[in-house]
């Protein structure tokens, strides 16, 4: 737990972060840092298998503080920036999947937030938006591009107007949309699922599906291949193969 995030975890295996800062959970300078920490750490514990990432109230995260902006110039912006990578970076790096439970509105660093996770579930009241345009700043679109098609993510940029969940949804993003009231425990079993693996199978296809990301097929799929290849050694691996071929056994057995 820091000053405007809360960690805990509800479930064994499960870690849930909760964004809590002020009414939008807005990001500033210091929480920047603290999302970068908390991720580096859950890498790193054992214990945890998969993380459900969300924030507290009515605002999954209204994106940069603006008062930051009003302070940055060409030097100072190289460090600001540097700490966003940070924190974005980290989240993506996490060792363990990911999953986003958007409860309200996505904005700004709010979408990258999103977007760098592995799996969205969204709440019918959430809505995703890229308000950059509007406050003089820039950035946002590459993470957008990793969930919408390239035309859906320049309206929304050049527009900077938010759409709801559905309608993104429509346009093609990989999200599950929810009744609110079902959100967190429609997330809780995406990550109840992802928990029931092997931690060391989870970190390999982490790795795995982090590194051919950006790979033509074949690089991509030679890469995970030498994934495949190191886990098969390991006993969960060959656990998980004996305890399907015995499951099939029995299907078969009269």
């Amino acid at each position: 737990m820091t000053e405007n995030i809360v960690v805990s975890q509800p479930e064994p295996g499960i870690a849930l972060v909760e964004l809590a800062r002020g009414k939008v959970n807005a990001i500033d300078h210091r929480m920047y840092g603290e999302i970068a920490d908390i991720f580096d750490g859950l890498s790193d514990d054992s214990t945890v298998k998969a993380v459900v990432l969300t924030g507290r109230g009515h605002v999954f995260c209204a994106g940069n503080d603006l008062n930051d902006f009003r302070s940055m110039d060409s030097t100072s912006g190289e460090v600001q920036m540097r700490n966003v990578r940070r924190a974005i970076f980290n989240l993506i790096d996490c060792s363990v999947p990911v999953i986003a439970a958007v409860n309200g509105p996505a904005l700004g660093s709010g979408f990258g937030l999103t977007a760098s996770c592995d799996l969205v579930v969204a709440s019918v009241k959430a809505t995703f938006g890229l308000p950059e345009m509007n406050v003089g700043v820039l950035g946002g679109g590459r993470f957008t591009a990793r969930m919408l098609p390239e035309q859906a993510m320049r309206r929304m940029f050049f527009t900077a107007e938010a759409v709801d969940a559905r309608t993104l949804e429509r346009w093609g993003a990989p999200i599950e949309v929810v009744e609110h009231e079902a959100l967190m425990e429609t997330a809780m079993d995406r990550a109840r699922s992802i928990a029931s693996k092997s931690r060391y199978a989870l970190t390999l296809a982490k790795k795995s599906l982090n590194g051919c990301e950006g790979m033509d097929l074949k690089r991509g799929y030679e890469l995970e291949q030498n994934f495949t290849v190191q886990l098969s050694e390991h006993p969960d691996s060959k656990g998980a193969v004996e305890a399907r071929i015995a499951a099939l056994t029995n299907r078969k057995k009269p």
